[in-house]
């Protein structure tokens, strides 16, 4: 089911309870239709998620997420800087986008997706 983003953000939006019954609605519907395990993230949030560089990780992971091993090994894959890609990972994991199998103490940090579907909150619905 769908687990909404609750980040309030500050602007002339709807009440926040109101959204957060629009987006539940949104979900039914989406759930409805055969999207489940579905996160819905805000509009808001929904400009940290829709960098190239963010999409090329989710997409990576999408794909390829089974070969994926560690922080650094998906760094290797992309032909990208460990610590951009860890950052990156780190705010797609804030957002609920990825989770982290492994602890990284003595063990690596395995990034995978956390839901089959992640949609972003529509600007009109």
């Amino acid at each position: 089911m769908s687990q909404p983003d609750t980040d309030t953000g500050g602007s002339s939006e709807p009440p926040v309870a109101e959204r957060l019954l629009q987006q539940d609605k949104f979900a039914a519907d989406l759930n409805a239709e055969g999207y489940t395990d579905l996160l819905v993230v805000r509009r808001e949030s929904g400009r940290d998620l829709l960098t190239d560089s963010r999409l090329e990780l989710v997409q990576h992971l999408d794909q390829h997420g089974s070969a994926v091993d560690s922080v650094s090994d998906l760094a290797r894959q992309l032909d990208r800087d460990k610590g951009a890609v860890s950052k990156d990972l780190n705010r797609l994991a804030e957002l609920d986008v990825i989770e982290y199998e492994g602890s990284g103490d003595g063990t690596a940090k395995r990034p995978q997706l956390k839901h089959d579907h992640v949609v972003v909150e529509p600007v009109v619905y």
